[in-house]
């Protein structure tokens, strides 16, 4: 699977979307596998290590049950897509 090389501006738009993540999941003592994971590909990305980053992704996002707020866990679950779909198109490379 090709994975796509981010651009500064699009890391650091990733990373913002992350922190924010984690930054609503707050101190949530169920929500610690998914922090967890976030912080996981919050380190890959700022490493440039695509493959893991992805994986920390899609891991994270199916941890997501965790979150009860239902309105927290879709909109975590469409960040998390995007973000997905953003490593996982193909670059034209």
């Amino acid at each position: 699977m090709r994975h796509s090389n981010l651009s500064p501006a699009e890391r650091e738009a990733d990373l913002t979307r992350i922190d924010q993540m984690i930054a609503a999941l707050g101190r949530l003592r169920e929500a610690n596998p998914l922090m967890e994971h976030l912080h996981s590909a919050r380190v890959y990305l700022l490493g440039a290590m695509p493959e893991e980053y992805l994986f920390s992704i899609e891991s994270a996002r199916q941890a997501l049950d965790v979150v009860r707020d239902r309105k927290l866990r879709n909109s975590m679950d469409d960040t998390l897509s995007n973000l997905i779909d953003e490593m996982s198109h193909d670059s034209g490379d």
